[in-house]
């Protein structure tokens, strides 16, 4: 009897893993799955994010094959943090010793240390052959999974969340701004957002500034963090790596086209949206802490274009930058906004 439900399978990687996924796309397309890659099926003048989203919607299962390289990996960021958003099966295949992200630590995963015995173990686990008899003389197993608790998600989901009524929602600007120093110092001011001072900020830092309450909430598997008291929803890490704001603007074009956490209308903060995550102790605890520093919408005014205000977790104070410099993206959307 013919077999139904036969996996769909999108394999997610980086570039540098390209040998493996090719001798994967063959192997489980021989045993009946059907599979897509990024080099199958996309043509030129062909849109690629749209072509991933479309594919993640297609699969039911998502092959990440994880590696130093695909932890450096944006598109592998978005594909796999999509496919959890979807609630796609995700089955990692660790190629060397980098550890999976928290999210997915509690997942089984498959060892890919030795090709063949991972292949075996991949097609068992997608129940394209039946499990092998054991042997007198079994190989040792590779090790268990390591589960990691995220401290963040314990501390949050361990804190009843109080959300504030629409009179209480602190309203921050949205819409790019060009900022002089000194409008920026009224804007610290106004919210009493905290601006540590230094030689190169003094005349808009906010020492004195005691930040806001927030009100945060871990959602979406922990893809995105709402704060209810700004009803905004930001990304709970960012860009893995820095940009400059030519990449910046692409990455958030790309994390709209795939519906990053299900939602389409990401984008660069504004300064004062940006600023309101700083914390005068606590920094930016909340977040992932490689996005230490982050671009804004904001232009400077007495400036030409090419200068940016940046928000800079690491010496708690925001500044401005040429737009060639490469700063990291936490991106934001409004909490009310459609999906």
């Amino acid at each position: 009897m013919p077999q139904t439900n036969q996996p769909k399978i999108f394999i997610s990687h980086a570039w540098q893993d390209k040998p493996l996924v090719r001798r994967l796309e063959k192997e489980l397309q021989a045993a009946g799955a059907e599979v897509w890659v990024d080099h199958e099926g996309i043509r030129g003048g062909d849109n690629l994010p749209e072509r991933i989203s479309d594919a993640l919607k297609w699969c039911n299962t998502l092959l990440l094959l994880w590696s130093k390289a695909a932890s450096t990996s944006d598109w592998v960021e978005m594909e796999w943090s999509n496919a959890v958003s979807l609630k796609k099966a995700i089955i990692p295949c660790r190629l060397d010793n980098t550890e999976l992200p928290a999210i997915l630590a509690h997942k089984a995963w498959v060892g890919f240390s030795d090709v063949e015995t991972g292949l075996a173990q991949l097609l068992q686990a997608l129940r394209l052959i039946k499990p092998a008899p054991p042997t007198q003389t079994p190989q040792a197993a590779e090790p268990p999974a390591r589960v990691i608790h995220s401290p963040l998600q314990e501390a949050l989901q361990s804190t009843p969340i109080v959300k504030p009524s629409c009179n209480d929602v602190l309203r921050l600007r949205s819409t790019p701004a060009r900022l002089s120093n000194a409008e920026v110092k009224a804007m610290l001011r106004k919210h009493d957002f905290y601006c540590s001072n230094h030689d190169w900020n003094s005349e808009w830092s906010n020492p004195q500034g005691k930040g806001i309450a927030h009100k945060y909430e871990l959602q979406r598997g922990g893809q995105v963090v709402t704060d209810y008291h700004t009803d905004l929803m930001w990304q709970q890490g960012g860009s893995t790596r820095s940009l400059s704001l030519v990449h910046a603007g692409e990455y958030v074009r790309a994390l709209n086209a795939i519906r990053f956490a299900g939602y389409c209308d990401w984008r660069l903060p504004t300064l004062e949206e940006a600023m309101s995550l700083m914390e005068a102790k606590a920094r930016i605890g909340e977040f992932d802490r490689t996005q230490l520093w982050i671009w804004t919408a904001d232009e400077i005014e007495l400036r030409r274009a090419s200068w940016r205000w940046v928000v800079d977790f690491n010496f708690s104070q925001c500044n401005h930058c040429r737009v060639g410099t490469y700063y990291w993206v936490r991106a934001v959307r409004s909490g009310q906004s459609s999906i």
